[in-house]
């Protein structure tokens, strides 16, 4: 006999969990906490970086107490073999694991509790057999056979005036259009923080011709994007955040997007991977002003080596030893969402895809998104990305990408050396 449930009773469990998850993301919210003041920044290149920072951070434990409590008293309400009730117990303990992570700042623990929440170089995402380091050693190997010195776009000469100008336009443009804001600040550290409703970018940032597009479609046509969708479910919208469990799947979908809109860089390909390698070397002892330097050789200036940098820190320990994990997300998250869409468009599961963009959602919920959305308590999208609009060109792409991780590539090398295509003519015209 099928299993059954009590829908008005899920609906009720799901409606009060989602009230309690809200509480806990509007008062625990971790990026937030974890940033640090743009003086720090300052401060640390005016000493020619020879001073390990000193951050302060601004943490509202009171908040963090009453999320706790929340928690512990919505953890009865969860028991259940219903996939729902997993999902939910699932987010359950991703909440209490963000609170948790933010009453460890500073400490040893907050690696461990950094890493139950993300990763760490050494986890293999989703069981793919490469771990995070691997995946970007590998990565790494090949994009590093091509010098980018001479690539126009990666030269940074668009003031942060003009971008914010260009994006604000391209949001007006959108159809229908996506409810954010534009603004120009000196209170980040970052060249660009995107919420669900307002984009904020650093007054004296300065962008390349690719970054417009890039941004778009990682922070607009994919982070705003699920966050709006999550909005839109009546007794659910805590899917405007998700959650901490959410955060591979959320930016694997958003670096999905720039490649598959072409608007991925060598540059920026560069800089995901060396986000791992640098969490592995704090993990390994590095302290602040090591893993400064080691960064100070693979980017432009100083500043953009000092954002790098506090970033692995951020909450950390700055001796080294328990970095924050958070940067490990990318590549595995891609790698998840790749595969997933390969699986997917195989069989024509437009439900199953769509789903994925219903709100801020982990890969392993798409399933139980789609079943709730087929039981009319979840909404489909009101915003989709143009990835998907082109259902089509999607099922073109994953058809002839699957037949090409089939072929040999020997054969074809092969033959293009027995062309001489990839060999170069020592003959001279007179």
């Amino acid at each position: 006999m099928a299993n059954t449930v009590s829908k008005s009773k899920l609906v009720s469990t799901i409606a009060e969990a989602s009230d309690v998850f809200k509480f806990c993301a509007k008062k625990t919210k971790i990026l937030a906490s974890l940033s640090w003041d743009p003086k720090v920044a300052a401060e640390f290149l005016a000493a020619k970086g020879t001073v390990i920072p000193k951050p302060t951070y601004n943490v509202d434990r009171t908040s963090g107490e009453k999320a706790m409590e929340q928690l512990k008293a919505l953890e009865p309400k969860l028991k259940g073999d219903d996939p729902a009730l997993i999902w939910l117990r699932r987010t359950h303990q991703s909440y209490c694991n963000g609170v948790r992570l933010l009453g460890e700042l500073e400490n040893k623990t907050f690696h461990e509790v950094s890493s139950a929440l993300y990763g760490n170089p050494k986890s293999i995402p989703y069981e793919g057999g490469k771990s995070n380091l691997a995946l970007a050693s590998a990565l790494l190997s090949r994009l590093e056979t091509v010098s980018i010195n001479d690539i126009t776009e990666k030269q940074a000469s668009i003031s942060s005036e003009e971008f914010a100008e260009k994006l604000a336009l391209k949001l007006k443009a959108r159809t229908p259009e996506i409810p954010v804001r534009v603004e120009i600040t000196d209170d980040i550290v970052a060249k660009v923080v995107a919420g669900m409703n307002r984009v904020r970018i650093r007054r004296d940032a300065r962008f390349a011709v690719m970054d417009l597009d890039a941004l778009w479609n990682h922070e607009i046509e994919s982070h705003c994007l699920t966050a709006h969708n999550g909005a839109h479910h009546n007794g659910c919208d805590f899917l405007t955040s998700g959650g901490p469990r959410t955060t591979m799947t959320q930016e694997g979908l958003a670096v999905f997007h720039e490649i598959y809109g072409h608007t991925m860089s060598q540059h920026r390909f560069w800089s995901l991977c060396h986000r791992i390698q640098a969490i592995d070397k704090v993990e390994a002892g590095a302290d602040f002003i090591e893993l400064y330097r080691w960064y100070r050789d693979r980017c432009e200036s100083d500043s953009e080596a000092f954002y790098a940098t506090q970033r692995v820190f951020r909450g950390a320990p700055l001796t080294g030893g328990a970095p924050f994990t958070k940067d490990v997300v990318y590549l595995g998250g891609l790698l998840g969402i790749y595969n997933f869409l390969r699986i997917a468009v195989k069989t024509q599961n437009h439900l199953l895809i769509e789903s994925l963009v219903c709100g801020r959602i982990a890969l392993e919920d798409v399933t139980t998104i789609a079943w709730l959305r087929s039981h009319g308590i979840l909404n489909p999208p009101k915003f989709v990305p143009k990835w998907l609009e082109n259902w089509e060109a999607l099922l073109s792409f994953f058809s002839f990408s699957a037949y090409l991780n089939h072929i040999d590539l020997s054969a074809f090398q092969n033959y293009f050396d027995s062309q001489n295509i990839f060999q170069s003519w020592d003959y001279s015209l007179y």
